[in-house]
């Protein structure tokens, strides 16, 4: 009997696990554990626990500080009318000169810059700092507020709802961003709210931020996933694009953002595009 040239190759593919369908990509390397995984519902803000903090003076609003929406600040009256600003950083690193203090209840490290951090995940764990320059009056007022808000940061307070990006880890949908870098080589994720994934076809680094809009550089106008985003490529990079999605207003002329750029590849604002509009569907 006859067999047909085209059954043979149809058959051979079968054989070699092939698919017909292009695009498909599987990690050749799983994403590695999760450090920050359980970090990633801790609600700063209630860590600085308005009635915890009253003992040291009269507490203000607090609100969300610097790039993460992990990071909270207040500004504490204290009784001889001095301001004392205190921020709390969930998912810090301990710094290599910190040594260990007394917090009861707490496994607790201070650094050089007064920085205390109370560890909650091996050496990672929940920071206190204080706002200013005289350090030896600043490691001393972080080591009160630690101490007043101790039992916050024994039982991290838990809020899923505090930021589009609480419980979200920025390396997924991960089968979905290697679609558009091929298979993964390589995955790490520097700090909690980042992401950074190398790919047999180019590379792609992905991050959770809240970004003020008055200075920013504006790039192509787009819409991502029902949102408002922009898309900037340099002129003599054209391997490279990084597309930008404003998620949800917070603060005031800022906005919870999603960042990815996709870098080494070919057509990389369609990927970079691509990538997040998937990101957007996890938010």
């Amino acid at each position: 009997m006859r067999v047909r040239p085209h059954t043979v190759i149809v058959a051979l593919l079968l054989l070699a696990g092939c698919s017909a369908e292009p695009g498909q990509s599987t990690p050749s390397v799983p994403l590695p554990p999760d450090e920050w995984a359980s970090f990633r519902n801790v609600d700063s803000c209630a860590i600085l626990d308005e009635a915890a903090l009253s003992k040291l003076g009269k507490v203000g609003a607090r609100t969300f500080s610097g790039a993460s929406a992990h990071n909270c600040v207040v500004t504490i009256t204290q009784p001889d009318g001095s301001p004392l600003t205190a921020r709390a950083y969930v998912g810090e690193r301990v710094a290599a000169d910190a040594k260990p203090v007394e917090i009861p209840g707490l496994t607790a490290v201070q650094d050089s810059g007064c920085t205390l951090t109370a560890k909650t995940a091996g050496d990672l764990g929940i920071a206190i700092s204080i706002e200013g320059t005289d350090y030896e009056k600043q490691c001393a007022q972080a080591r009160d507020v630690a101490t007043a808000v101790a039992a916050k940061l024994k039982s991290p307070p838990q809020n899923p709802a505090a930021s589009p990006f609480h419980g979200k880890d920025p390396c997924q949908p991960i089968d979905q961003f290697t679609q558009q870098i091929g298979a993964l080589t390589q995955a790490r994720r520097p700090t909690l709210i980042n992401c950074e994934l190398t790919g047999a076809n180019g590379t792609m680094l992905i991050s959770h931020e809240i970004e003020n809009m008055a200075g920013h550089a504006h790039g192509e106008p787009l819409t991502v996933g029902g949102k408002e985003g922009m898309r900037h490529q340099e002129p003599d990079q054209q391997d490279r694009c990084e597309v930008m999605v404003l998620v949800r207003p917070v603060l005031e002329q800022s906005y919870f953002t999603t960042r990815l750029e996709v870098g080494g590849t070919s057509d990389s604002c369609a990927k970079a595009t691509n990538a997040a509009n998937e990101s957007a569907k996890e938010l």
